[in-house]
């Protein structure tokens, strides 16, 4: 078996005899956000860099515009956002860095909030380059691909899940002028209609993909900026150990996306690949960026013996939510003596009803156990809350706030409390669709975009029936306060700490800090900008 996947990955990822290879230039889009936004807009585009490596692997000549990592400390406006900010480079900067010789330009869209904007990119590229192939991938453009196409004449052919195999596949197609047709996994258009090819199988041999290709993208600057998906303690670089999750949460994209096939990676190979990492950026701190890492408690047990045995010195992070089932009293004390310093869980929600109903499988319990020893062991604790999904009553806010007042008083250090928002490729957003309550359409993709603004009444949308949006920015907001007043009630002294850090040693070693540091550079740019444009006016 081993040697059959080693045989059909060399296939795959090496130059093929005779086969035509080309100029691929891949295309990370800026970002919008606004001053007051607490969540981080940008992380190193890893899917991007995976993509790189496969495609170079296959022998074609690879460049990226990295559209945020070239201008990381910078934000400007666009005209049709004027309350919010580009943070990056303009999309006329992004369209001159692209290689002329390029014979086809990928283009990554991971959220679907920024939908509108990387449309206005594609566009402008098509407008410059109208003989090349344009081609998308991501998790928005998985979930709404058919949409795309019809909607959007820039793009050619949209990629579906995973793009490393599928995009070696397509450009083979493309150079040799074969039908795309026989392409798994990717919507083309055919007679100005979506063509939706052979769904591609997952890849299992996760080992057998190239390792992400970091040379072309300016991987340095995020680090040397303190950009990272967790908590910022240290030199901090992305990495995977793990593809896929094996549940089906009704309000995630990921079943489509990635389809329920949950694959780890061996963990002799991850080390090796963290220790490149160590000696070649000088990095301190991992962030996995696994949709559920851990799964397997015989996986997680070997990886964390394998990083106490070569004493690296390094930290890492859990910064996606985490499965609870496998930490237990043998897990967590290796978490840390491993380096392990900032686990997120993902409950979702504190009502047995409502978790049932959304299909998400946790033991409510069994996580607060687990959230204990994990505090108790001296890591970094958060839980991402959603309120508002379909069908919570009030009866299902009352239970989720009092267990957010549970998690408080054990000690979990931070709390996200979000309003629901169906995303493209969720059960949820099918469920709206049928029933008329939602449309893929401009108006749509705005609502998205405004929620990258914090909590205000007037950019919350339900799409709960029992409870309006007012209702559901004052329910968040209750949580919000009902946690921190309990966690600085039961621990006053971390309200002093958090003052030190912020105040004295002007650090961001905490989520909550590195948000709120996040706020202050962007009103600081803010104030840039609007001087720049007074004194522009006055000349």
């Amino acid at each position: 078996m081993t040697i059959r996947i080693k045989a059909q990955a060399i296939d795959v990822f090496a130059p093929k005899a005779g086969a035509k290879t080309g100029r691929i230039c891949l295309v990370h889009p800026p970002t919008l956000t606004s001053a007051d936004a607490y969540g981080l807009d940008v992380v190193p585009p890893l899917g991007l860099a995976y993509v790189a490596a496969a495609l170079n692997s296959a022998g074609h000549i690879v460049s990226v515009v990295d559209g945020i990592g070239e201008a990381l400390q910078r934000y400007g406006r666009d005209d049709k956002y004027p309350d919010l900010l580009v943070h990056g480079l303009s999309v006329v900067e992004v369209v001159e860095r692209i290689d002329p010789m390029a014979d086809v330009i990928g283009i990554s869209s991971m959220f679907s909030n920024q939908w509108l904007f990387v449309r206005e990119l594609v566009n402008s590229i098509k407008s410059a380059y109208p003989e090349k192939l344009i081609v998308m991938g991501g998790e928005h453009v998985t979930a709404c691909a058919d949409y795309i196409i019809e909607s959007c004449p820039s793009v050619d052919v949209c990629v579906l899940g995973e793009g490393e195999e599928t995009v070696i596949e397509l450009l083979h197609a493309h150079f040799k002028g074969g039908d795309l047709n026989e392409v798994s996994g990717i919507v083309f258009r055919a007679d100005g209609k979506a063509q939706r090819t052979q769904t591609r199988a997952r890849i299992r041999g996760l080992d057998q993909i190239p390792e992400p290709d970091w040379s072309l993208v300016p991987i340095e600057r995020y680090i040397d900026n303190g950009v990272t998906y967790g908590a910022n303690i240290g030199r901090s670089i992305p990495i995977l150990a793990s593809r896929g999750c094996p549940f089906q949460c009704t309000f995630c994209s990921s079943p489509q996306m990635w389809t329920t096939l949950w694959a780890a990676r061996k963990p002799e190979l991850l080390l090796a690949e963290m220790k490149k990492y160590i000696e070649r950026y000088n990095v301190t701190n991992f962030d996995f960026y696994d949709l559920t890492a851990i799964v397997k408690k015989q996986w997680i047990v070997e990886f964390c013996n394998l990083l106490i045995k070569e004493d690296l010195n390094i930290t890492w992070q859990l910064a996606s939510g985490t499965r609870s089932e496998a930490i237990d009293e043998e897990v967590t004390p290796l978490l840390h003596a491993s380096g392990c310093r900032l686990v997120i869980y993902a409950p979702e929600s504190g009502s047995v009803e409502e978790l049932r109903r959304i299909k998400k499988k946790v033991h409510l319990d069994r996580m607060l156990v687990s959230m204990k020893a994990v505090h108790a062991a001296r890591m970094e604790t958060k839980a991402n809350i959603i309120f508002g999904m379909l069908g919570m009553t009030g009866k299902d806010a009352f239970h989720t706030i009092k267990f957010i007042v549970r998690m408080a008083l054990l000690g979990v250090t931070n709390v996200a409390c979000y309003p629901f928002s169906p995303y493209p490729g969720s059960e949820d957003f099918r469920t709206l669709l049928a029933r008329n309550k939602v449309k893929l359409n401009d108006e749509y993709f705005m609502s998205l975009l405004m929620l990258c603004r914090n909590l205000h009444t007037k950019n919350t949308v339900s799409y709960n029936d029992y409870i309006s949006a007012k209702a559901l920015a004052i329910i968040c907001s209750i949580a919000f306060v009902s946690f921190y007043a309990t966690s600085y009630a039961v621990r006053p002294w971390r309200v002093a700490v958090l003052i030190y850090k912020a105040f004295i040693k002007k650090e961001a070693s905490s989520l909550l800090f590195l948000a709120f540091s996040n706020v202050r550079r962007k009103k600081a740019a803010v104030k840039v900008i609007d001087a720049q444009r007074v004194q522009a006016l006055n000349s």
